[in-house]
């Protein structure tokens, strides 16, 4: 079987799913373990082409995991003339049953400049029922622009249709206009860690000692102002923490 699947693979350049229904038929005596299957195509792909770019491998990765699973949420943009990789949504069936249940607050948290290739990551976030954050997908990007920013948007809402409540972002203006345009009655709200970081940056030489004493009654406001999003236990959750911090 296994010189089968390397004739399929390497010679004939078949997906993984043809590879299943062609096993399925010639070894109908065999109970055919799709992930196992999975492993010995991507065994095979890796050896047939060991110089294949990170890219190429983790596209393919993705899209196996899609084909075992349907429920797999993978998505892609490529430059149109060269073919280069702009931008790669994923999220897995898990992540997209988080997502459904826990949508009301999402957090996007965009990092850059962590790689080699120079591109972001954006992760997006949920509070389970536990009040624990949950990643429910993950997108590279190669820029931040407004068009960037809606094919990210815009294929989420696509492949989920959820509509989030509150959405938490730094101040990036060309995202606030997209979640405007395309979640137009969502509130969005700034990261309360990026405006911290302003408010010290520009006030530590103003207020000195009174510093801390002024960021405490900070996040008290802020809390009460998310008061009437929040329920009773995810309020007095975080209360309970600025007490904690204050001990």
């Amino acid at each position: 079987m296994l010189s089968d699947i390397k004739k399929y693979v390497i010679q004939g350049r078949m997906d993984f799913e043809s590879i299943y229904l062609l096993l399925v038929h010639d070894y109908p005596d065999h109970i055919i373990f799709k992930k196992d299957l999975y492993n010995a195509v991507y065994q095979f792909q890796l050896k047939n082409n060991p110089d294949g770019s990170d890219a190429s491998q983790m596209l393919q990765i993705l899209l196996n995991q899609k084909d075992l699973d349907p429920l797999w949420i993978v998505n892609l943009r490529l430059e149109p003339s060269s073919k280069k990789l702009n931008h790669l949504l994923w999220m897995s069936p898990q992540q997209r049953s988080l997502y459904k249940n826990f949508h009301d607050v999402i957090i996007l948290d965009i990092t850059s400049n962590t790689n080699q290739f120079w591109m972001m990551l954006c992760v997006i976030i949920v509070i389970d029922n536990h009040f624990k954050t949950r990643i429910v997908a993950s997108v590279i990007i190669k820029d931040e622009i407004l068009d960037t920013f809606r094919w990210m948007l815009m294929t989420l809402f696509e492949e989920t249709g959820v509509n989030p409540r509150i959405i938490f972002i730094d101040s990036d203006s060309s995202l606030i206009s997209t979640i405007k345009k395309i979640h137009p009655n969502t509130n969005h709200l700034l990261c309360i860690f990026h405006i911290d970081l302003n408010l010290r940056k520009k006030l530590k030489g103003k207020l000195r000692f009174t510093l801390k004493a002024f960021f405490t009654n900070f996040i008290l406001v802020k809390i009460l102002y998310m008061k009437s999003y929040l329920n009773p236990d995810g309020y007095n959750y975080l209360i309970n923490i600025l007490n904690r911090l204050n001990t």
